[in-house]
């Protein structure tokens, strides 16, 4: 409805109806909507327009129903990606597929998930992006090409990349955005191990990354950084109860990415019937052990790797695997 005068006082109607509606709709008006404008619609009006830093009369004219019409929607718009797979559980899986060289496309059974921080920013498009820049080189660091001259791919990567929100802005679009690289039939090397199994541990695995820049320094200045020597805002910022791997403080993982890796999980477990070991999630977990170069469960980087601290053991994500 576009309304065409203005509403204050004492003012009837289907547009007071439907400013009220708005109101309500976004938590400035709990009486009934009743079309009348009384006492009640010109607390909920007076309330908006102060935290809304509009000219505080009451009165509702057109810049104050356009801020309310703008009102609670996102500041960003929604990425450009097409979502490939959602479900009852909120659940949305958007595509950035690689070409299909840079994966290997063979079909694996699954009982293993891994899960990985990506030492990066907050949005897994430039993950992916830079998956497709990897390629063979030699000693020198020269490209190493085929029989036909073409780049070699070295095919490491991961099915799935989660997004964040910005440490260093107010940007949000990424966060928790959940964004499929390949098919997680196929399979790509992402573990960078050299036991006796590593071909079977990588392929019969399905990656996780989680954009996170890692570890951070405290510098002398009281502000964070990372290893790229870019400040991250304090509220992004968590410390661990015991240092892991050389680190006290690390970019803290957000609730809308661990939510996300969460559902992620579920789903894949129940696609592939991968079995998990329960309420087993604690400190010490995330340690490197021989142990866990085998296959079965859900698996951190950081437990095959010990110059790795993807991903590290912060409170909120070990609660979330111990309530899988």
């Amino acid at each position: 409805m576009k309304i065409q005068r203005l509403l204050q006082l004492h003012t009837y109607g289907e547009d007071v109806k439907y400013l009220q509606s708005l109101l309500k709709d976004n938590g400035f008006f709990n009486s009934k909507i009743d079309g009348y404008f009384g006492q009640d619609t010109l607390v909920s009006v007076t309330n908006f327009q102060i935290k809304n830093g509009i000219k505080v009369d009451g009165i509702v004219g057109k810049i104050t129903i356009n801020r309310l019409l703008m009102y609670n929607l996102p500041k960003k718009l929604e990425i450009p990606n097409n979502i490939s797979y959602t479900n009852q559980n909120g659940l949305i899986i958007y595509d950035e597929l690689l070409d299909e060289h840079e994966y290997i496309k063979e079909i694996t059974p699954k009982d293993t998930i891994f899960l990985h921080h990506t030492s990066g920013g907050s949005n897994p498009i430039n993950t992916i992006s830079g998956w497709e820049k990897d390629y063979k080189k030699d000693k020198a660091g020269n490209p190493i090409l085929d029989a036909k001259g073409n780049l070699i791919p070295i095919n490491v990567g991961t099915s799935y990349v989660i997004g964040r929100s910005s440490s260093s802005s107010d940007d949000n679009t990424w966060d928790g955005k959940i964004i499929r690289a390949f098919d997680d039939k196929y399979w790509c090397y992402h573990l960078g191990i050299s036991t006796k199994n590593s071909k079977a541990l990588n392929s019969k695995s399905i990656g996780i990354e989680i954009c996170n820049y890692g570890g951070l320094k405290l510098s002398k200045d009281g502000r964070f950084y990372n290893y790229v020597n870019k400040v991250v805002n304090d509220k992004d910022v968590v410390k661990l109860n015991t240092p892991f791997r050389g680190y006290e403080y690390f970019e803290k993982y957000t609730e809308k990415q661990i939510d996300s890796t969460r559902k992620l999980i579920v789903y894949l477990i129940n696609k592939y019937n991968i079995k998990i070991e329960g309420k087993i999630y604690n400190e010490k977990w995330f340690d490197y052990n021989t142990k866990w170069c085998t296959n079965g469960g859900i698996r951190s980087h950081s437990q095959v790797r010990s110059d790795k601290s993807d991903i590290f053991p912060q409170l909120e994500m070990i609660q979330m695997l111990n309530s899988l």
